[in-house]
């Protein structure tokens, strides 16, 4: 029996990763990377509709705690489509209106307050505002309300159906709205 003994350097093991490790962690990265996309672009759409709905989610609300608070405290109303005629109390209307003059009765001197909700639309911003009219002061100014109810309202229709007074508010991506309510009697 003979025994081969070798000597000299023992032989080198290769460093490094063969191709079929490469392969495997290249295509693992890109497995990862199209899954975070995924998500990322499911983030972006829920976004997207998250906003679009803003309006119906958190302004709606708003506007009708400012509405029923207004056409629960009224005593009675008109429609109009203009600020001057809604201040003189000429051309009231019953449909496609954009003012809504509200009517307060003081219940222990019986002097009538007025004020006005007014959808309004300057060219550059609209918005739905309140303005108080003093029975004995200056009258309002028209674009200089008291108070801005909401600056999301891109149009308005004040008008009566069957008797009850209902606003259709649209919001910034076409979004409708009606409210409804009468004056308390």
């Amino acid at each position: 029996m003979k025994i081969h003994i070798q000597y000299g350097k023992p032989a080198k093991k290769k460093k490094g990763f063969t191709l079929i490790e490469l392969s495997m962690a290249m295509g693992l990265g890109i497995t990862v990377a199209g899954i975070i996309m995924a998500l990322m672009q499911h983030q972006i759409a829920f976004l997207r509709v998250a906003r679009a709905q803003n309006f119906l989610v958190e302004e709606a609300p708003h506007i009708n705690n400012a509405v029923t608070k207004l056409m629960g405290h009224a005593d009675a109303y008109r429609i109009h489509t203009t600020f001057s005629t809604a201040l003189t109390g000429t051309g009231a209307v019953t449909a496609n209106g954009t003012l809504l003059v509200l009517g307060f009765k003081d219940p222990e001197t019986n002097n009538l307050n007025f004020g006005i909700l007014s959808f309004e639309n300057t060219g550059t911003d609209t918005y739905l505002a309140y303005y108080n009219v003093e029975q004995f002061g200056a009258p309002p100014t028209e674009g200089s309300p008291d108070w801005i109810i909401s600056h999301q309202v891109t149009d308005a229709n004040f008008f009566v159906e069957n008797g009850v007074f209902r606003m259709t508010l649209t919001g910034p991506n076409g979004e409708n709205i009606t409210y409804s309510g009468t004056p308390r009697l």
